[in-house]
C-alpha cells in the first residue's frame, strides 16, 4: 500500500519582517478601534444634526450589522480567496466611514453605523477563519487569544484615537457640493476610512490566499516523522472527496479508499478497497459546539450589561468621578492582557475544555461577589474583586471558546469559517440584548432597598450558574475531533 499522511502544521509566513499573525492582530485592532472611536461623540453629533432621538438606534444598529455580516463573511472566507473577502469588507468600511464623516441627517448616521458594523463583524470573522486555517491545534488557542486581546485593546484605545481631533477643527472643504470637515464629530469617520486603507495594505502584503491558505500537505512517512520530531502537531482526519479547505480542493487522498494503520503513535493512511471502511464515518458532536455558543452568548451578555452600568454605578455607590471610572476600564484592559499571557503559558499543557471550565466558574463567582443582600449598597472590596474576576473570565471565555469550537469540527470541514461567524453573531446578539436588560433593570430597581446594580448582577449570576451546570453536563462532548478520531480509529482497527 502507498502510505501518506495529511499534515497541517502552523503556517510560517513572513512579510515586511512580520509573521502573518501580526497582520491579523493589527487588522482586528484597527477594526475594533473603528467601533469605539465614535462612541463618546455619537450623542453630541446627533444633537448637532437635530436628530438626538436616533441615539439609542445609532448605538445598537452597529451590533445588528455585526450580527448579519459575521456568518456570511466567515463562510465566504472559507470558500473564496482571503484577500478578496477582506477587500470587500474594507470597502464597506470605507463607505461607512465616509458617510459618517459627511452626514447631514440622523438617518445617514444610522446607515453609516450599520455599514461600520458590517465592516467590523466581517473583519473579525475573516481573520478568525484565517487563524483556524493556518494553525495546528496546539497553537490555535494562543492565536485566538491574541485576536481576542486585539479586540479588547481596540475597544479601549478607539476613543483615544478620536481624541486627536478634539482640539483643532479643519475645513470645511467642498467636494461635489459635499462639505468635508474635520472636527471632534466627523473625526471618527475619517479615522475609519484611514484604518481601512491601512488594513488594505496589510492584506496586500501579508494576508493573501497564498500566504494564508493553510492547506493540508501530502507528505511521505519519513517527512511526517521529521515534522513530528519538531513538535509540529498534525491533523489526522478522514477527508472526503466533497470536502475542501480554503476554497481549494486537496487532491492527495480519496476518502472512499482510506484505511489507517498505527506506527509509533502516528496515524498513517493506507489506500484500501475495504467496503466496511468506505462506509465508516465518525459523527461530529454538535452538542459541544452548541455549548460553546451558549458560553459566548452569556459571556458577551454579562460584559455588555456591566459595561453599560459601571460608570453610573461607581458614581452613585462609591462617589467616584468619570476619571476613576475610566481608570477602572483601563485596569480591565490590563487584566485581559495578563490573561492572554496566562493562556499562552498554559494552553500547551492544559486542555481547552478545562481552561473554559475555569472561565465559566470564575464568571459565576465574580457576578456572585458583586451582589449584595445584606446592605443597600455594594461593598467596594467585593465589587472590585468580582469586577477583576469577571474581566479575567471574559477574556478567557472568549479566547478559548473560539478555539475549542473549531477543534470540535473536523479540521478539513468547509464550515469552519461559517462556525466562526456564527459564534461572533452570538456575541453581537448578546451585545444588543445586554444593554437593554441592564437599563431596564436599573430603572425599575427600588434604590431604598438595594443598589441599582444588585439585581442586574443577580440576573447575570443566575445565567452563568445555569451555563456552568450545562457545561459540566456536556463536558465529554467538548473533546477535539482529532482526539475522538484517534479513539474511533483504534476501535475500528481492533475490529479488523
Amino acid at each position: 500500500a502507498v502510505r501518506v499522511e495529511s499534515i497541517m502544521p502552523s503556517v510560517q509566513n513572513v512579510a515586511l519582517g512580520l509573521d502573518w499573525q501580526a497582520f491579523v492582530y493589527m487588522n482586528v485592532f484597527l477594526a475594533c478601534s473603528s467601533f469605539s472611536c465614535a462612541l463618546p461623540t455619537i450623542e453630541p453629533y446627533l444633537q448637532e444634526l437635530g436628530a438626538v432621538g436616533f441615539w439609542a438606534y445609532a448605538v445598537s444598529i452597529y451590533s445588528v450589522g455585526q450580527f448579519i455580516a459575521s456568518p456570511i463573511w466567515g463562510y465566504l472566507c472559507s470558500v473564496y480567496r482571503s484577500e478578496n473577502t477582506l477587500y470587500a469588507s474594507l470597502l464597506i468600511g470605507i463607505i461607512g466611514g465616509f458617510l459618517y464623516a459627511t452626514a447631514q441627517s440622523g438617518m445617514v448616521i444610522l446607515i453609516a453605523r450599520l455599514l461600520i458594523g458590517l465592516y467590523t463583524g466581517s473583519q473579525e470573522a475573516c481573520h478568525r477563519t484565517i487563524v483556524v486555517r493556518c494553525t495546528a491545534d496546539v497553537d490555535r488557542t494562543i492565536a485566538q487569544a491574541g485576536v481576542s486581546t486585539a479586540t479588547v485593546l481596540g475597544f479601549l484605545f478607539g476613543p483615544a484615537f478620536a481624541g486627536i481631533f478634539f482640539f483643532k477643527p479643519l475645513g470645511p472643504l467642498y467636494l461635489l457640493g459635499v462639505p468635508l470637515k474635520l472636527d471632534e464629530f466627523t473625526g471618527p469617520g475619517w479615522i475609519i476610512v484611514a484604518f481601512c486603507l491601512i488594513s488594505s495594505f496589510f492584506v496586500t502584503v501579508g494576508l493573501t490566499q497564498e500566504q494564508t491558505k493553510g492547506l493540508p500537505q501530502c507528505v511521505s512517512y519519513t517527512e511526517a516523522e521529521s515534522l513530528r520530531t519538531r513538535d509540529q502537531t498534525a491533523y489526522q482526519a478522514l477527508s472526503s472527496p466533497d470536502r475542501s479547505d480554503g476554497g481549494i480542493r486537496s487532491p492527495c487522498t480519496d476518502a472512499s479508499k482510506l484505511r489507517r494503520d498505527f506506527k509509533d503513535g502516528v496515524s498513517i493512511i493506507s489506500i484500501t478497497k475495504d467496503p466496511d471502511v468506505q462506509a465508516a464515518r465518525m459523527p461530529t458532536r454538535f452538542t459541544g459546539i452548541g455549548i460553546c455558543g451558549l458560553v459566548l452568548f452569556v459571556n458577551a451578555l454579562g460584559f455588555s450589561a456591566y459595561e453599560t452600568i459601571t460608570t453610573p454605578l461607581v458614581k452613585n455607590d462609591f462617589g467616584w468621578d468619570l476619571f476613576y471610572a475610566d481608570m477602572l476600564f483601563v485596569a480591565a484592559g490590563i487584566v485581559c492582557i495578563l490573561v492572554f499571557f496566562v493562556i499562552r503559558v498554559t494552553s500547551a499543557t492544559v486542555q481547552d475544555r478545562y481552561l473554559l471550565l475555569c472561565g465559566v466558574v470564575f464568571s459565576t463567582v465574580g457576578y456572585g461577589l458583586m451582589t449584595e443582600f445584606v446592605h443597600n449598597r455594594l461593598a467596594l472590596p467585593r465589587f472590585l474583586l468580582g469586577f477583576a474576576a469577571v474581566n479575567a473570565a471574559m477574556e478567557l471565555n472568549r479566547s478559548v471558546t473560539m478555539a475549542l469550537a473549531s477543534k470540535i469540527l473536523p479540521p478539513t470541514s468547509n464550515n469552519q469559517g461559517l462556525l466562526q461567524g456564527l459564534l461572533i453573531s452570538c456575541v453581537a446578539c448578546a451585545r444588543i440584548i445586554g444593554p437593554m436588560y441592564a437599563v431596564w433593570v436599573w430603572n425599575v430597581t427600588d434604590r431604598d432597598r438595594y443598589s441599582q446594580g444588585h439585581w442586574i448582577f443577580v440576573g447575570l449570576f443566575v445565567c452563568f450558574l445555569i451555563t456552568t451546570i450545562a457545561y459540566i453536563a456536556c463536558f465529554d462532548h467538548l473533546r477535539p475531533y482529532r482526539v475522538l478520531l484517534l479513539q474511533w480509529e483504534k476501535r475500528e482497527l481492533s475490529k479488523m
